[in-house]
């Protein structure tokens, strides 16, 4: 969870607090490069469980987890300016406290080049349905200045998990933010007493952030209420996504919350029951359409991620199973979501059939998928992207009970993925 108030790791919450061009090719690869900074901080500092030695886990292992008490520092900043369909006056972030220690670092200008919208008038496109506002600006687009942006609330935002990020084609980029938690009365420590909503989305402009999220200034709502019948027990979580013609095609993974897990290992009450897709209109954000994805499955789902290259869209599947106690416990290992799998369609057309990866080539049939990536004891969440043709993952080992951040690299997308450094995530 990033922006814990009080630097703990919190629970789920425990009742319902909502109503239910080719020149920007050089931008993307250093924003890429920038998010892989990210995609380490986030790996870091989303474990609310307790977590295990990284060596148990590299060699097939598995013991009792050590307690461990992680310190994450952040501020609490009074609500901004917000209104319904209209933009706050931007503020700029200048540092923040991560652990013991202050983000600092020697730039690359490559990196801070700020990317722009090409229309500059683009929030008074955005659907009025939305509430709109501005929650500040990174000091630059490096890893040290995303993480120590985020390492602080984002206005009325004050913690999140499972950031998604997708280039929106036009200068900007759309990151899909897992439970958001949301201090619309400033100062309140615990998540337990924030509003709450399974989905939100900030739009980046350059270094700057907006958000976007359904509801009023007194209660949030998910961005996505997908067939509308959100409830606490029952919603939707983002996943892969891509933008053609001005238009935006993303998955998203319909969760449904089970009985209560059956040990403190088991993970969280929750496992994906199908798989949909969605399209947006990129100007304005507003939802065109909403129906099954070509493969609605979810063992697993194929379009977890997705990475658009050359000719192809990828489509990276993981079975993303939250409750272990569903496959035995947490003993019971390796689990499904240990596995990586990978499919692909024509770019840009995610409603297309996916072909799959066998392990030699591609084939229609999903039953004869073969994983690209199997290792750890509870999950293998990778995350490729592409910077400067290689592929590219941070992934957390083991997830929940991980302590630890692998860093991998391959030359094409369904590998072999070689580990280049072990990173401890305390």
């Amino acid at each position: 969870m990033i922006g814990a108030a009080d630097g703990t790791p919190e629970a789920e919450p425990t009742a319902p607090s909502s109503r239910t061009s080719p020149g920007l090719t050089k931008r993307s690869s250093s924003v890429r490069r920038g998010v892989v900074g990210v995609a380490l901080f986030c790996s870091a500092i989303t474990s609310p469980f307790l977590e295990n030695g990284l060596s148990n886990h590299l060699d097939g292992e598995h013991v009792a987890p050590v307690v461990t008490s992680p310190s994450v520092t952040t501020s609490t900043t009074a609500l901004p300016t917000t209104t319904t369909g209209s933009i706050a006056p931007a503020s700029t972030t200048t540092s923040a406290s991560i652990g013991a220690t202050t983000a600092t670092t020697s730039v690359d200008p490559a990196v801070t080049a700020s990317t722009t919208a090409l229309d500059p008038q683009w929030r008074t496109k955005l659907s009025p349905e939305y509430v709109v506002a501005d929650v500040g600006c990174a000091s630059d687009l490096s890893a040290a200045g995303l993480a120590a942006f985020f390492a602080a609330p984002l206005g009325a935002i004050e913690g999140f998990d499972g950031p998604r990020i997708y280039p929106l084609g036009d200068g900007r980029y759309l990151w899909a933010l897992q439970d958001t938690f949301i201090d619309y009365i400033g100062g309140i420590k615990s998540f337990a007493h924030m509003n709450y909503a399974n989905s939100t989305m900030l739009i980046q402009d350059g270094n700057c952030f907006t958000s976007l999220q359904r509801g009023d200034m007194t209660t949030a709502v998910s961005f996505e209420v997908g067939t509308g019948d959100i409830t606490f027990d029952h919603y939707f979580w983002p996943a892969g996504a891509t933008v053609r013609d001005g238009k935006l095609q993303m998955f998203w993974m319909e969760m449904q919350r089970d009985p209560v897990v059956g040990g403190a290992l088991d993970g969280i009450s929750l496992h994906p029951k199908a798989t949909w897709l969605a399209t947006y209109d990129v100007a304005t954000m507003q939802r065109l359409d909403f129906q099954p994805a070509s493969n609605p499955g979810v063992s697993p789902v194929f379009g977890y991620t997705v990475v658009d290259d050359g000719d192809w869209s990828y489509l990276f599947g993981n079975s993303y199973q939250q409750n272990l106690a569903l496959e035995g416990g947490y003993g019971n290992g390796p689990h499904s979501a240990t596995k990586m799998y990978l499919a692909r369609v024509p770019r840009g057309h995610l409603e297309a059939s996916p072909a799959y990866w066998n392990g030699t080539g591609w084939t229609p049939d999903a039953t004869v998928a073969q994983p690209i990536s199997s290792r750890f004891w509870t999950e293998n969440s990778m995350l490729p992207v592409v910077v400067d043709g290689q592929w590219v993952s941070a992934t957390k080992v083991d997830g929940f009970t991980g302590s630890g951040i692998t860093i991998d690299v391959a030359a094409d997308p369904w590998g072999p993925y070689t580990t280049k450094k072990l990173l401890p995530a305390t």
